[in-house]
């Protein structure tokens, strides 16, 4: 099974109708998963939570961030993070998403790691750590440093290293020849779950850091290549997930929607002044 999604429901003028923002219940008729990212600056709260879990279909799925303390992101606007602290973002997580895990509606918390999270034997560690802390939970890992995925041998090693510990490691496109661009690596690390995560191939804004990096349009070549290559994974992994972050000119529910029609996936009709935007 292939969920294709976006991050977020609101930012997408495709989908609103002509408002300024969709609502989740315009989101769900065109697609069954969301990614909440939101969620990595400040956990949502469980009364959210439950209101989610109640207006979205019984099939539906979350992918939800986590917390920038819990991923050890540096973000100095926020002050310095504590062992104490970090320890309290694990604990208000599970309380949040609880209501949508006992629905079966949370697909994966996906730990975004920053680039100064190098492939070392403290970070090995707290990695154990992370999945000490949330137990059985469904946790998927993206690496924003390429030492982890240097060379095939390592990729080999941190794939088996994931799988060890039943995380699904991300699979990321962005430019991948940039100085910080991590490499194009299709690969099933969890048989519940394989994940995709589109950035985009902005490769000229990519190395600036800015939101600039996600503004590109897929062409329905690269498309149909990664069409490609969600249907081989979902011949290891029960569900494939494909989440669409190239949102900085709107451009990621239109290119969601036609790797769906490419996969045979129908969502909701859109009015004929959208479609010619295709």
């Amino acid at each position: 099974m292939i969920k294709v999604g976006l991050t977020t429901w609101t930012d997408h003028p495709l989908l609103s109708h002509g408002k300024k923002k969709a609502t989740l219940a315009e989101y769900t008729g065109s697609f069954p998963v969301v990614e909440i990212d939101s969620a990595f600056y400040s956990i949502p709260k469980p009364e959210w939570v439950q209101k989610w879990v109640q207006e979205t279909p019984a099939d539906f799925k979350f992918v939800v961030k986590a917390n920038y303390m819990m991923t050890k992101t540096p973000m100095l606007r926020f002050g310095e993070v504590t062992d104490e602290m970090r320890q309290d973002r694990f604990t208000e997580l599970k309380t949040a998403l609880e209501p949508m895990r006992a629905a079966g509606k949370l697909l994966t918390v996906l730990f975004q790691f920053p680039p100064s999270f190098r492939c070392t034997q403290t970070s090995i560690q707290y990695l154990r750590t992370v999945r000490e802390q949330l137990g059985d939970w469904p946790l998927a890992v993206e690496f924003r440093n390429h030492s982890w995925l240097d060379g095939e041998e390592l990729s080999r090693d941190t794939a088996a290293f994931l799988r060890s510990l039943q995380m699904s490691e991300v699979v990321v496109d962005e430019p991948h020849a940039a100085a910080n661009g991590i490499p194009f690596t299709p690969v099933v690390t969890n048989q519940r779950l394989a994940f995709m995560r589109l950035h985009g191939q902005n490769a000229t804004e990519w190395a600036k850091g800015t939101r600039e990096r996600y503004r590109y349009h897929y062409s329905d070549a690269e498309l149909q290549t990664l069409a490609e290559t969600a249907q081989t994974l979902a011949q290891q992994a029960d569900t494939v997930v494909v989440i669409f972050n190239n949102n900085t000119g709107h451009d990621a529910a239109s290119n969601a929607l036609t790797l769906q029609r490419m996969l045979h996936q129908e969502g909701t009709e859109l009015p004929a002044e959208q479609l010619d935007l295709f």
